[in-house]
């Protein structure tokens, strides 16, 4: 995933667009049951701002993910925007050498640039639905599929004694 940026390097206020998509299922995220569906498809819009290149850019690709809650696999879809900023080894300064990236000639490969934005936009834990209900924890039954009723005549031993207490409203 390259982009040569040769025509705004020397022109201040002079912005180029980029449109590329590649394939990323080779790619491992370090988390078992994920993985790539689609290509991942990326918008750059490269701006120069004299003393390096304001990048705004937009991801959009598919995961193959597990749900956190009912271990059912699903398709994530996966959109986000992201700002970066490049500078020329030449423009370099110690306070943007931690934050941007550091370009040595004018074909820049993003690839590791993108996956890092990919992985850092992850959920901590997928769930296929806001209403997914989960497994049951006495049977181990999906409960999105069938309704389970394990667990609703048993009550912690430590609360049996609120059973015979009543009300008098």
């Amino acid at each position: 995933m390259k982009v040569n940026v040769a025509l705004v390097r020397y022109r201040e206020g002079e912005t180029v667009s980029f449109d590329v998509t590649e394939d990323f299922s080779s790619l491992e995220l370090g988390t078992e049951g994920l993985s790539f569906q689609t290509p991942v498809h990326v918008q750059l819009q490269v701006n120069n701002i004299s003393k390096a290149l304001l990048v705004d850019g937009t991801i959009h690709t598919e995961l193959k993910a597990s749900c956190g809650r009912c271990l059912e696999t699903f398709v994530y879809p996966l959109s986000l925007s992201f700002q970066d900023r490049w500078i020329f080894r030449t423009q370099e300064t110690e306070d943007l050498q931690e934050t941007a990236l550091i370009l040595d000639k004018d074909e820049v490969d993003i690839k590791e640039r993108i996956f890092e934005q990919i992985v850092l936009a992850l959920p901590m834990k997928f769930t296929c639905s806001a209403e997914c209900q989960g497994l049951c924890s006495t049977c181990g039954g999906n409960r999105n599929l069938t309704p389970c009723h394990c667990g609703e005549d048993e009550i912690n031993p430590r609360f049996a004694a609120l059973r015979k207490w009543q009300s008098n409203d």
